[in-house]
């Protein structure tokens, strides 16, 4: 690999001293080699001091410095130093000649008295995500709308697109999120457009009749929506294969600045002075977005819609232009083109006020009112189902309390026989026999009834109902296996717990 190359302290000292000799009138046909062989260069090479000859050297070691390939600094980002550095002045440029051109035009339209006139291009663009690509973040556009405005007639003419294009891998939850939280545009919406060359084609169509001088006229947008409307215009152009330099994009405020600077000479409630900030706060106001009437077919139905479409942005900006130019340049204002139409709301309200509401609702005669199914009437069912208020109190203090009947308290009452003649079934003792109360208690179980026990009888009951199975104890449950020979089979045997409730705890006693 060769070494850089690098000129030394004495080829900057030639070139300053053939510079000299050429004003003097000599000449040089062969260039460098004719003043490196010339006696009188040498010569005063020679005789310069050490401090004269440091200028060349500095000269020289800066050369061998870029020679050499110093390394590139970055930021903590990765960001090439030397690239922002180049970004940043190309802004600079940009954002000079922007106010030159919008200075020139404006200047021009006062001295030829047309500037509520003169034509401009306004654009806003939604979008699904955003994304960074070489250092530059990317929209996928959602829907745009551009615009023709001016101040005689307001918004004249409006191209509008919705975005249909397929999203890609990985940004379609994004592009949910940003629909969701804004401007409610489905993703991959079945009625917008696909193809951003038809788009790109579109969009010639529309501005071909408005350029100047064979140049597309500029696009106006607001300073938060510029990189969007780069990104749209350099995706539809690299989908044409064409040059995005042909389109010059403009910020809205600037242009408000310049002719703000003109019609508020003939106001006295706007200083001068305070433009620039008046500009950039004018456009945030709350005042127009809920404007409705101007919306796309799309947004039309869409709630809140006239606060995100883009067509309506268009119209905002507009009103917010007339409202503060038109009359101080006189310009007659006409609602629906420099102002929504407004709304009689005061004649609304009184309307509302002396709104009086008579109750003359006369029910139909029962005979001629539709059956239902059952055949009654929904008359009928509506004045057997209405009551009133004290009705409901009354019911309910007519309404019968709960009995509750504690049977053990009563004694053995309820298993006397209902044939007292039957004395089969009572023992010599004159008590209800064993076996009488066994079958008593399983016809209450057939019927789903229920009684209060007493002590004696769940102790009955539960020896009644007891085998000799349930009063050994099992050795699966006071010794649980733990594993081994025989598990299976113990696995398997269906065991019986003693009975809950009342007597299951004299049960236990006994089986202890």
């Amino acid at each position: 690999m060769p070494k850089n190359k690098y000129r030394n302290a004495f080829f900057f000292f030639m070139l300053d001293w053939k510079k000299r000799a050429e004003a003097r009138g000599k000449t040089f046909p062969n260039g460098m080699k004719d003043v490196q062989a010339d006696q009188d260069c040498n010569k005063e090479w020679q005789n310069l001091t050490k401090q004269q000859k440091g200028l060349y050297e500095a000269m020289a070691k800066k050369d061998k410095v870029l020679a050499q390939g110093a390394p590139d600094k970055k930021t903590t980002l990765g960001e090439s130093i030397k690239m922002l550095e180049e970004k940043e002045k190309e802004g600079e440029r940009s954002m000079k000649e922007m106010e030159e051109n919008i200075k020139i035009t404006i200047d021009m339209a006062v001295n030829l008295n047309i500037l509520p006139k003169i034509k401009f291009c306004f654009m806003h663009v939604n979008w699904f995500f955003a994304t960074i690509v070489d250092n530059r973040v990317e929209y996928f556009p959602a829907e745009y709308a551009l615009g023709v405005f001016s101040l005689e007639n307001g918004i004249e003419d409006v191209h509008q697109v919705i975005v249909s294009s397929k999203i890609p891998l990985g940004y379609r939850r994004e592009a949910l999120e940003t629909s969701q939280s804004g401007h409610q545009i489905p993703v991959e919406h079945e009625g917008g457009e696909t193809d951003f060359t038809v788009m790109y084609a579109k969009l010639i169509n529309f501005l071909e009749p408005r350029k100047l001088v064979n140049k597309f006229p500029p696009i106006y947008t607001l300073q938060s929506d510029i990189g969007p409307v780069q990104s749209l215009l350099a995706k539809l152009c690299d989908a044409a294969e064409q040059d995005v330099e042909q389109f010059k994009i403009y910020e809205l405020e600037t242009l408000f600045i310049h002719v703000a600077k003109e019609a508020y000479k003939a106001r006295n409630d706007r200083q001068i002075k305070y433009i620039p900030a008046y500009a950039y706060h004018v456009f945030t106001r709350y005042t127009y977005i809920f404007e409705t009437g101007f919306e796309c077919p799309f947004h039309k139905y869409v709630e809140r819609g006239s606060e995100y479409c883009s067509k309506s942005k268009l119209h905002q900006w507009a009103w917010t232009m007339c409202d503060e130019f038109c009359l101080p340049l006189g310009v007659k204002m006409q609602e629906g083109v420099h102002c929504p139409v407004k709304r009689d709301v005061a004649g609304l309200t009184n309307a509302l006020i002396n709104l009086n509401v008579e109750d003359n609702y006369q029910p139909a005669p029962e005979s001629s009112t539709i059956l239902s199914m059952t055949g009654v009437s929904e008359q009928h069912k509506w004045k057997a189902s209405s009551r009133t208020y004290q009705d409901e109190i009354r019911r309910r203090h007519q309404s019968t309390p709960i009995a509750v009947i504690d049977y053990s308290a009563m004694g053995d009452t309820t298993d006397v026989p209902a044939n007292e003649s039957d004395n089969e079934s009572l023992d010599k003792s004159g008590n209800i026999s064993f076996d009488e109360r066994r079958r008593r208690r399983n016809l209450m179980h057939y019927l789903n009834e229920r009684r209060v026990q007493s002590s004696a009888d769940s102790y009955a009951d539960a020896c009644a109902s007891a085998t000799v199975e349930d009063l050994i104890p099992n050795d699966c449950e006071n010794f649980p296996p733990i594993g081994g020979r025989g598990v299976s089979c113990r696995a398997n045997r269906v065991t019986k717990k003693a009975p809950l409730g009342r007597g299951s705890i004299l049960l236990s006693k006994f089986m202890i």
